[in-house]
Parts: C-alpha cells; structure tokens; sequence
C-alpha cells in the first residue's frame, strides 16, 4: 500500500512538472568555433580568463578532454529526480533546475556557414554543437562548459533579463588543469534577441552563436 501510494504521488508530481513547464519556451542553441589560419597581429595577450567557480554544467561526448559524470551531457534533472524518488512526500517542485537542457545533435541555422568554413582554406574548423534548452529569468543560472582534448572549450550562459542575454567564455587552451593559463579567449556579454546568429571575434578565432525558439 506504501509503494502504490508513493507511486500515485509520483504520477500527480510528474503531471505537476509538465503542467508548470508548458510556459517555459525552448530554444534551439547553435554554436561553431573555429580558428584562423592567417594570423595577423601584434597584440600581446597577457590577461588571464576568470574561471566561473560554480554553476556549471557539463557537457560530454567522445571529444571531451574529462569523463562523463552525474552532471555531464544535459543531465542537470539528476538529483532531482533522485530527490523525487527518495523523498516523494517532502519534494517541492518548484525545485527544478535552471535551465532545463536537452540533447540534439545536429545543426540546421547553422550547417551552411558549417560546411563552407570547412572547406575555406582560411579557416580551420575546431567543432560545433547544438542542444535544445529553457532560457529562465535568473542571471545566476548556469553555466554550461565544455573542454575538448584538442585544447579549446567554452562556457556559455543563456538568460533573461528584461530582455535575453549571453555570456559565451570562449577559449583555447586546457581550462581545467590544476593551473590553467587561459590567455586566448573572448570573454563576451551582450542582449540579444530570438532568431538571431552572433558572431564572436578574437586575432586567433571566432565563435558563432544561433538562438531560435522552437
């Protein structure tokens, strides 16, 4: 009788969630990093990326540099849903992470601009990645980061404030070593708006970022 109570909890709650979650809008996220193969400057960098100490989410595949974890891949519902089930009777639901992640693997907006920086000789194509995720009123959300072994990651956070935002950490190099010594990197904070491609600039390479609602 205990279980079938705790189960039928578990169905109002879980209804509950997608109820709660109908508002929340979803945006479709694009990202392409690349490098330049003509460097053209005599600009010394010297300034150190600061390194977020908190709020992050890991993203994995078979590139990243570290292992797979609790929290890597979009999986930031984890301990949620583990609360969920260990503690049914005293969960509040309004407890849901910030922002909501989930996976998609392949570009649309983007895919063009994709293949032809991969095929111009002026360019060296490091990655691209796409997921689909909520875009929460809350500028402390967090970050989601990613490091590939091929020396280059980012941190990116998306949020609301009046108006939509981003905040893309871009970098090459290896953030997470015991000291790192990031100094090629965009440290970039702007409005932005739906339907929109940004392009991120740096001597060294550049970032393009597509934000669409779905």
């Amino acid at each position: 009788m205990k279980f079938f109570k705790k189960r039928s909890l578990l169905l109002i709650l879980l209804i509950n969630i997608s109820f709660a979650q109908e508002d929340t809008a979803e945006y479709k996220i694009e990202l392409i990093i690349f490098k330049f193969t003509d460097i053209q400057t005599n600009e010394t960098f010297k300034t150190k990326l600061k390194i977020p100490d908190k709020n992050i989410v890991y993203l994995f595949d078979e590139a990243s540099l570290f292992s797979k974890t609790e929290h890597s891949n979009f999986s930031n519902m984890s301990e949620f849903y583990k609360d969920l089930f260990d503690n049914i009777d005293s969960l509040d639901i309004n407890k849901l992470p910030e922002p909501l992640y989930r996976d998609y693997d392949n570009l649309t907006v983007l895919n063009d601009l994709k293949n032809r920086i991969g095929n111009d000789k002026d360019y060296i194509l490091l990655d691209s990645k796409s997921w689909i995720q909520t875009i929460p009123d809350n500028e402390s959300i967090d970050y989601l980061s990613y490091q590939s072994q091929n020396n280059y990651g980012f941190l990116i956070k998306l949020y609301k404030k009046r108006f939509m935002h981003i905040d893309l950490k871009a970098y090459l190099g290896d953030l997470y070593t015991k000291s790192p010594n990031i100094t090629i990197f965009i440290d970039n904070e702007k409005r932005i708006f739906n339907e929109e491609i940004h392009f991120f600039d740096h001597p060294y390479f550049g970032v393009v970022v597509s934000v669409n609602e779905i």
